[in-house]
């Protein structure tokens, strides 16, 4: 066996690359090499793990890393790195590692906290609307945006109410009707742009035109409430649709005032649920599911707000489907903000916000990495493009051009050879007169890629935590795959080994003496003599017709095989020898009698009944055999000078 070799820093320093020498190297096993820093982190990190059942020291975690980075080196030998599984796996892994440094976490905490405050208030807002299509010309634009500043201007000179022009003028039909109104509503029901405009107008205050997926709005706020939070509610329901005959609408009128009636003589309103047509809440004794703001329709939703304490219920209610009466069953207001922290970074994930982050730290990272357009390179690759073929899905990449620079930050470049081919990969039909800004968005799309691209691959050297973690992951993912193909498929498949190892630990896993038994225990000592007597002239036919007669309620039975030390009766009436014994008084109570069929003297447990315990020993000495042989393999080399530095540092 190689010698660890025992080196100054010195020598260390010779022969090592760049990146290694920017911290003391602690060892080092094969091309393997493991600074100060990485051992404290990883000791620091898992003295903690199991330290009640086996502390380890420094030096001893010291002897266990340096066996796991024996393990880790013989699988870069065999450069299970670069198989095609593992960097799936491993990709997939990062990836996910990667994504909260891949965002404005600053972006998203002030969305979170403007969401909550959001949530602690309801606004009530109109408005009226110009559809527009997202991708819409910048004339097209334009138009619709004068359009509503001039509608604007009309309002607030009092020439034209804003709910008669939303009656007429705007593209939303359903809120038209009402003059615009959208009722009151909180975070997340609307889309962001249109929520923070309600949201920071003054009440009465008309917005300037708001630009959403939808097109173009005038957006008027009036009026604002405290937030409700939820409410439990339970209902019993009287079917009648407004398509409904006046006739069913008269009945369903009549129960509801019925049953509102009896709730006011005293009867109880769980009691009359089993006249509610509601065959969904029927089996939850009328119980809807918890509910907020615009959950349900406006008429329910505000008769059931409306109830102020548990135990409340409403006069008859008319929706669009029938008549209710309600009954409150829970009040909840909105939780405090580590309580929805979770689910409200769910839903800004979700929501068109999070662009706000992302375009937020996009532009970061542009001005840290000076991020430059070469326009003359710009136009150049602009006018290799054929936009007829563009349009058609036909324009291919010309096969001979000057690679000219387009775009520089860092120390990269994105060139033409970068950006034609990606605008081949997105023709798109109709871009019509706007081919150019179609163009022009699709190369900043290219751009901000490639930035946050080489932003991820510059993650390990940024950031240590992260460093650290995808270490932790890429080697336990290697230290997986290849101690399954050197322990643990081995000693699974390996059944002559398996049986040698029987043979070599068997001694250790042993049955006491045994017997196949049977006892009865009886309440009543005549039972128990009984018993005892007609087995002992071998009428056990006897005993079993007792067991079947009313006297057995008193009588408990059991057979099988056992030691002494597994059954409690069998601890106080035992014998190695055929027969029957007893009665004996327990201790316990009762009276018990015991039938000795078979004696098993002590012998080693059968492999089948200790064959899990039999493959773990049998890895166990596959795993050290296999250590061994790294160890003559792989070199290691410990600098003891910044051991001592590590282990004082560690005390």
């Amino acid at each position: 066996m190689k010698k660890i070799r025992l080196v100054l820093l010195a020598v260390w320093a010779m022969g090592l690359g760049a990146k290694a020498q920017e911290n003391s190297v602690l060892f080092q096993v094969g091309d393997v090499v493991v600074t100060a820093d990485e051992f404290t982190a990883v000791y620091e990190k898992n003295k903690g793990v199991g330290a009640a059942i086996d502390p380890k020291t420094p030096e001893e975690y010291l002897e266990l890393y340096i066996t796991f980075k024996l393990k880790i080196a013989a699988a870069y030998a065999q450069h299970r790195d670069t198989a095609a599984q593992f960097l799936s796996e491993f990709g997939g892994y990062r990836a996910q590692l990667a994504k909260p440094y891949l965002s404005d976490q600053g972006a998203e905490q002030e969305l979170l906290n403007e969401a909550y405050a959001r949530m602690q208030e309801e606004v009530r807002a109109s408005h009226i609307m110009i559809a527009l299509d997202g991708d819409a010309l910048p004339e097209d634009t334009l138009k619709v945006y004068n359009q509503l500043m001039d509608l604007r201007a009309t309002i607030l000179k009092g020439k034209l109410t804003f709910e008669n022009a939303a009656r007429t003028q705007s593209a939303d039909t359903w809120s038209a009707k009402q003059g615009g109104d959208l009722g009151f509503f909180t975070a997340f029901s609307m889309v962001y742009p249109f929520e923070s405009a309600s949201y920071e107008l003054e009440q009465g205050e008309i917005s300037l035109p708001v630009r959403t997926q939808y097109g173009y709005h005038l957006i008027k706020t009036t009026d604002r409430r405290s937030a409700r939070g939820t409410v439990r509610v339970r209902h019993i329901f009287f079917a009648a649709n407004n398509g409904a005959e006046a006739a069913q609408t008269q009945r369903a009128e009549r129960s509801a005032q019925e049953i509102f009636t009896r709730l006011q003589n005293g009867e109880s309103f769980m009691d009359l649920l089993e006249y509610s047509e509601d065959r969904r809440t029927k089996d939850k004794m009328g119980e809807l599911p918890e509910f907020g703001i615009n959950k349900m329709m406006p008429a329910f939703e505000e008769a059931a707000f409306a109830l102020e304490n548990p135990g409340d219920y409403s006069a008859p209610i008319q929706t669009t489907i029938g008549w209710h009466v309600i009954q409150l069953i829970e009040k909840k207001p909105i939780g405090s903000f580590d309580s929805m922290a979770k689910e409200l970074s769910k839903k800004v994930k979700r929501d068109s916000r999070n662009a706000i982050g992302a375009k937020r730290f996009v532009k970061q990272l542009k001005q840290d990495y000076n991020f430059k357009i070469d326009e003359k390179g710009y136009a150049y690759a602009l006018k290799l493009v054929n936009m007829d073929a563009f349009e058609n899905h036909t324009w291919e990449v010309p096969n001979r051009y000057q690679n000219r620079t387009v775009a520089t930050f860092a120390d990269q470049k994105v060139t033409v050879s970068d950006v034609l081919p990606f605008w081949a990969q997105n023709q798109q039909a109709e871009v019509g007169g706007k081919g150019e800004e179609f163009l022009r968005l699709q190369f900043n799309t290219l751009c901000n890629d490639k930035v946050v691209a080489y932003e991820d691959s510059q993650l390990e050297s940024k950031y240590a935590d992260f460093r650290n973690l995808v270490r932790e992951y890429r080697e336990g993912i290697l230290l997986f795959d290849l101690t399954q193909d050197e322990v643990w498929d081995k000693a699974a498949k390996d059944s002559a080994g398996i049986a040698m190892e029987y043979e070599r630990i068997k001694e250790n896993f042993r049955w006491d003496d045994r017997i196949t038994y049977n006892y009865w225990v009886c309440k009543e000592a005549k039972d128990a003599k009984r018993i005892a007597k007609w087995l002992s002239k071998d009428r056990r036919d006897k005993v079993d017709e007792l067991l079947k007669s009313q006297e057995a309620l008193s009588i408990a039975y059991a057979s099988g095989m056992a030691q002494q030390k597994d059954e409690p009766v069998l601890q106080e009436i035992w014998s190695m020898d055929q027969g029957v014994y007893g009665p004996v008084e327990l201790s316990t109570g009762g009276y018990a009698v015991l039938l000795v069929e078979d004696s098993h003297p002590s012998a080693p447990k059968a492999l089948n009944e200790i064959k899990g315990l039999v493959i773990a020993s049998y890895q166990d000495q596959l795993e050290k055999t296999w250590v061994a042989s790294l160890r003559e393999k792989f070199d290691i080399q410990v600098n003891e000078e910044v051991k001592a530095q590590v282990f004082e540092a560690l005390k």
